[in-house]
This record gives structure tokens, sequence and C-alpha cells, in this order.
């Protein structure tokens, strides 16, 4: 896949869109996805492998991150080969991946690079992890988002 003539999302959208709609946005999903039902849905569908190339378009996702958090690149480039949809826990962590990253950018609007650079720099409320490396599980990935909270209504982390 050609990235350079991939239309690239913007990194935040309208500050009214919904986190779900956000989600879809990132994971390049049409129809637009507008609740956490609709979201349940795709996931219950399959989800392709392209939905993990927007990802990695749309947030700048290295290939360690990529294969890391998702899929092995094996796996990924077997699944593209042929025509296979990721498997539900691999979908389940490309949407953690997404869920996570809007709320950053949510959290940090109008400074989507602090977002990004935010979500690979190690604190300790995660033990010296960087968010990104904390969305290994969905009990990390909540850690993360309840950091998130804390500094959306104030309480630094």
């Amino acid at each position: 896949m050609n990235t350079a003539t991939l239309d690239r999302a913007p990194a935040v959208e309208s500050p009214h869109e919904s986190l779900y709609a956000r989600v879809g946005t990132l994971l390049g999903l049409k129809p637009a996805v507008h609740s956490e039902l609709d979201l349940i849905r795709r996931l219950e569908k399959g989800l392709g492998v392209a939905a993990v190339q927007n990802l990695r378009t749309r947030v700048g996702l290295t290939d360690a991150e990529t294969f890391e958090l998702i899929a092995p690149r094996r796996t990924l480039s077997r699944r593209e080969a042929s025509g296979q949809l990721l498997s539900r826990e691999e979908a389940d962590k490309t949407v953690r991946v997404a869920r996570v990253t809007v709320r950053a950018q949510q959290v940090f609007a109008g400074k989507p690079d602090y977002a990004a650079d935010w979500l690979r720099t190690a604190k300790s409320a995660l033990g010296d992890r960087t968010p990104m490396q904390a969305l290994l599980t969905e009990s990390g990935a909540l850690a993360v988002e309840e950091l998130l909270v804390g500094i959306e209504h104030g309480m630094f982390a």
C-alpha cells in the first residue's frame, strides 16, 4: 500500500465530535461510527488489516509499536495477503490504541504533536512505562485513561 497517496484524516476533528466518531475516523471506518454500539457492531463483523494501516498512518505508529501492540508483522502480512479479517483480539487491540490516542488528542486539544509526545514519554504513575507501553493490556489502557481524566480535570499526573 502506498501511504503517500492515502488521504490523511486530521488528527483532531471538531471538538463536538464523539470519541467513537474519532476512533472510526482514525481506523478509516465507513460509514461513520456514532456510538459505542456502532463500534461494537463493527467489531462483531470484523476489522480488516486496512484499519491497522489507517491507524498507523493517521497516528504515526512505528513498526515496533504496531507489531508489539497489535500483532506481529508476519501475522498482519499473512492476513493482508489472504484477505483475512483481524482476529477479535487483534481488532480489540487496534481499537484500544485508537481509543486512547483519541482521548489524548481530546485532552490536549489543538496540540496533536503534544498528545503524540505525551503518549511516548515515561510516566511514574505507570511504573516508568510510556502510555504506549501500557497499552499492551486493557488494564494498562484503563490506567492511561485515568491519567488523562486527571489531567483533563486539573489533577496533573
